[in-house]
């Protein structure tokens, strides 16, 4: 078919196209229409500055201050963000489920004294809502807008995400500060009185005891729990005899996070079934929150201390030496796989994340007790470690260098200038040599060229 015998076809077929276009924006725009017509409201979630919740006497009010809202009544309190956020996109995109016209009496319906009103101003126009009965044998409720008398019926998922209790328009934040701002942290006790400071990232330092080695992942962990961790529950009026709930000075536990903004301050108690009276700060409310909080803070505390044999950055290892002294393997990371030489010309291969596997399963060692460093024996060491960086610089030398009884083993290691002697578990430390062993249970001696046969790649054991 020549080009020409083409034009009418290409057409007709633009002729079709825009049509179809032109009915798929008609249709958009009559959905659009359709949308906006079963709306409630025609606002926006940033037009409200105040909402209040009617119910017979009682009210909650919340209204908005430097983009924040807070609770004016019957408390003065922050609110809780996300709560408040989700009743102003529910009121934003209300849609009505039926319109049943007008209706003269209104008690049928649960709204001569309705149970809920939802007040609220948006650019400066008051507007409310009155909640009804539920529609019977339906999932709706009978509503009333404003001055209109036309009742109408909404959604009940819309009618709970506006009905909050006092409870949870309150924010039960325990500790407000943003992690990556912290530069200390402290944690006084009737035992224990910690006082860390952040030297750097994942890296920290207690203060007066220079010699102490922090495990920062765990004072981070601390950390995060403590930004996460909210009431359960308010105790409104705030109890007299707080020495009852332990919240006194010398018998509480006092955690203070220290920020450019100023330090905050939360003070835990005395526990109660599975929940810890709780104070925010001096002067504040009394909560009741998870006890795994409390747990955690004296778990971290027990192990602060970092025991590892090593605890350098793994992607900083490029070279591997282990096994009895003589009978070494010597694995060198080339790109995404590590290359495993041995006794006997042996060679395997093993792709990267299975051999840093077993070095991150080796920073979880750690020793039970440090020994006086002249403590080690003179003879050769049954197993050794070396890990060595990029430009063959050491990271760690490690030796096992004696048993001790049936259950731990002597441990010399150096990483730069500080050399330890240590007792760790022989049964951790063997299980870890068995995950190394497997590591190089399929290398097979190489061929003539040096390189290893085809059949031993990245083979299992």
């Amino acid at each position: 078919m020549t080009p020409r015998r083409l034009i009418p076809y290409l057409v007709i077929f633009l002729i079709l196209a825009g049509a179809y276009a032109g009915l798929r924006w008609r249709q958009e725009q009559q959905v659009a229409r359709d949308e906006q017509a079963k709306k409630v409201f025609h606002l926006k979630e940033a037009d409200l500055s105040d909402l209040s919740l009617v119910r017979g006497k009682d009210e909650v009010r919340l209204v908005k201050k430097d983009q924040v809202w807070r609770l004016t009544a019957p408390l003065n309190a922050r609110a809780d963000q996300t709560i408040v956020d989700s009743m102003l996109t529910t009121l934003a995109r209300l849609q009505k489920e039926r319109d049943l016209g007008e209706e003269k009496d209104l008690k049928p319906f649960g709204l001569d004294k309705p149970a809920l009103v939802v007040k609220f101003t948006a650019q400066g126009q008051p507007h409310q809502l009155a909640v009804g009965a539920k529609v019977p044998g339906d999932q709706n409720y009978y509503v009333l807008r404003d001055q209109d008398p036309r009742l109408l019926t909404i959604s009940t998922g819309s009618k709970d995400s506006l009905d909050r209790q006092l409870l949870a328009l309150r924010d039960k934040t325990l500790l407000a500060f943003i992690i990556g701002e912290v530069k200390g942290l402290r944690v006084k006790s009737r035992t224990t009185a910690v006082a860390l400071e952040k030297a750097g990232p994942q890296t920290w330092s207690w203060v007066g005891r220079p010699d102490f080695r922090v495990r920062g992942d765990r004072a981070e962990k601390l950390l995060r729990d403590l930004h996460i961790a909210r009431a359960r529950n308010f105790l409104e009026p705030p109890p007299k005899n707080l020495a009852a709930l332990d919240l006194v000075p010398d018998r509480q536990t006092e955690i203070t996070v220290a920020t450019p903004a100023g330090d905050q301050t939360l003070w835990l108690g005395a526990k109660k079934d599975d929940a810890v009276y709780a104070r925010l700060g001096t002067g504040g409310p009394v909560v009741l929150a998870d006890a795994a909080l409390a747990d955690e803070v004296a778990k971290t505390l027990a192990s602060l201390e970092d025991r590892r044999l090593w605890s350098g950055a793994i992607p900083a290892v490029h070279q591997v030496v282990w096994g009895p002294p003589g009978k070494t393997w010597t694995a060198r990371k080339d790109q995404d796989a590590w290359k495993i030489t041995g006794p006997d010309q042996k060679a395997t291969q093993q792709p990267a994340a299975r051999l840093e596997l077993a070095l991150w399963n080796f920073q979880k060692l750690e020793s039970d007790q440090i020994l006086p460093p002249g403590g080690a024996p003179k003879g050769p060491p049954a197993f050794v470690l070396e890990l060595l960086d990029q430009e063959g610089k050491p990271l760690l030398h490690l030796s096992e260098v004696g048993v001790v009884g049936q259950g731990a083993l002597k441990i010399l290691s150096r990483a730069g200038d500080k050399t330890v002697l240590a007792l760790i578990p022989q049964a951790l430390f063997r299980q870890w040599q068995e995950e190394m062993r497997r590591l190089t249970a399929s290398a097979e001696p190489a061929g003539p060229s040096g390189e290893k046969g085809e059949s031993g790649k990245g083979g299992k054991p």
